[in-house]
């Protein structure tokens, strides 16, 4: 009964309720609120109140344009430079007269510049370019020669260009060497991460009857890569035995130092090691001054290790650092 009576007392309620509004013709608007006695009745509205204020940057006052907004940025991190399109032949280079001096820079300009050295001529060229990985971090590098002639002799060098970030980076000390008899560098193919280099060089007294045009006899296999440390890069042979990478000086006197020392393929003791120390392990030469390979601390210097015979049974010196 009580549950009924409720139930009645609201209907009855909600009946009045509507009666009630439906007499007084329902709920008016509020002021303003968008209908025709709303917009009668409300305060007239000012749009140009609504509108927002925009400070000129210049003045700091009121007017002028809306300031542009700009998203976040979507710029990408460079990229690494595509070594191909990088012109060599107009490019700075540094050259070494000999493979040893201290580099000078020479500014080709289509594949070509010019000298004056003690009122002779010197000529510079662009030679030819390999491309392929060196140093095994997966992007394209470049090697190329560059050709030094003045009067009646002449000279090319191979440099190692690498790609890095954005840049492109020369290492200033030569792979190779080829000239007027002098070393002849028969190819220099790239593949995974290294650099195979095939050269005859001239052995003295044996290749003396051929013609300087003509190559030596001495055949030279070896192959190239890069060991970096920070900002130093430095070209490493790793076969046939770990040893340094550019161009040795050749030995001084004719005489060697039995025995071996701590010896490494850069002036970096994290570089490959060609040799520890062993008094019977080979023999060590030293090397003619070399002003592009000065480096404090270390001495670039020959070896022969023992059981190292190349194919004609002939034991090959290599270069090798070692510490002061």
């Amino acid at each position: 009964m009580r549950i009924r009576t409720l139930s009645l007392s609201i209907s009855l309620g909600a009946m009045a309720f509507s009666a009630l509004t439906a007499c007084s013709g329902g709920a008016s608007d509020p002021p303003g609120a968008g209908g025709e006695q709303g917009a009668s009745e409300g305060a007239a509205v000012d749009e140009a109140a609504l509108a927002p204020v925009v400070t000129d940057p210049a003045t700091n006052a009121p007017g002028g344009a809306a300031p542009p907004t700009t998203g976040p940025s979507t710029a990408q991190p460079p990229s690494t430079v595509d070594i191909r399109a990088v012109d060599l032949a107009n490019s700075a280079w540094l050259y070494s007269f000999g493979g040893f001096d201290l580099p000078v820079e020479v500014k080709l300009v289509n594949g070509e510049a010019s000298s004056d050295g003690d009122g002779v001529p010197i000529t510079y060229s662009l030679g030819d370019v390999v491309y392929g990985d060196v140093d095994g971090d997966g992007d394209d590098d470049a090697v190329a020669r560059i050709n030094r002639a003045q009067s009646m002799g002449s000279e090319g060098l191979w440099y190692l260009w690498l790609a890095e970030g954005p840049d492109t980076v020369q290492l200033k000390y030569p792979i190779a060497q080829t000239g007027r008899c002098s070393t002849y560098v028969e190819s220099v193919v790239i593949s995974d991460g290294g650099i195979a280099l095939t050269e005859y060089q001239r052995i003295p007294g044996l290749d003396d009857a051929i013609p300087c045009s003509d190559p030596g006899t001495g055949l030279k296999k070896r192959t190239i890569t890069v060991h970096s440390e920070g900002q130093d890069k430095w070209p490493v042979q790793t076969a046939p035995v770990a040893a340094w990478g550019g161009l040795c000086p050749g030995p001084r006197w004719n005489e060697s130092s039995p025995g071996l020392v701590d010896l490494w393929a850069a002036p970096a003791k994290n570089s490959p090691v060609t040799a520890t120390e062993a008094p019977d392990g080979g023999a060590m030469f030293e090397q003619k001054d070399a002003p592009l390979l000065q480096r404090d601390g270390w001495l670039l210097i020959g070896v022969k290790l023992s059981g190292m015979a190349n194919e004609q049974g002939v034991t090959e010196m290599e270069c090798a650092w070692a510490l002061k």
